[in-house]
């Protein structure tokens, strides 16, 4: 924006919409730093004989704000975390109100279809650990 163009929007700044512009100001430009800034699930996959483990990196998430869904021999992990807080101050008839919403989505590819009713999922310590019995049929060669 040209300096012209900031100075000629300095009244209403300051004046009686003062606090609303910068408010809503504030209001976009958190918004557009959340949605610019998609949360990333790492995750660790591993096979042991019976079973195949995802182990996806979610600190700070309970399980209420997760959910699994599981596509033939994929599995989509979403997390979903939402936040208000809101300040008032009586003296000076001000509110501030500051809300924050963040969705996540990884999806896995697995190397064999599964069932839902086979998949067990647990969460501790900010790692969801997702295990599947292994279905792989290894072939000896002769």
């Amino acid at each position: 924006m040209s300096q012209e163009k900031k100075n000629s929007l300095q009244p209403f700044r300051e004046g009686p919409f003062g606090e609303i512009l910068q408010s809503l100001d504030s209001l976009f430009q958190d918004t557009f730093r959340q949605l610019s800034a998609a949360r990333f699930i790492p995750i660790n996959q591993y096979e042991t004989q019976s079973e195949y483990v995802i182990e996806a990196e979610i600190p700070g998430i309970k399980k209420e704000q997760i959910s699994l869904d599981v596509y033939h021999n994929y599995i989509k992990i979403s997390v979903q975390s939402e936040e208000i807080l809101e300040q008032k101050d009586d003296k000076n008839q001000l509110i501030k109100h500051n809300s924050r919403y963040e969705r996540a989505e990884r999806v896995v590819a697995l190397p064999f279809g599964v069932n839902e009713s086979e998949v067990n999922a647990e969460l501790r310590d900010g790692i969801l650990t997702i295990r599947i019995p292994n279905k792989r049929k290894r072939i000896q060669i002769k």
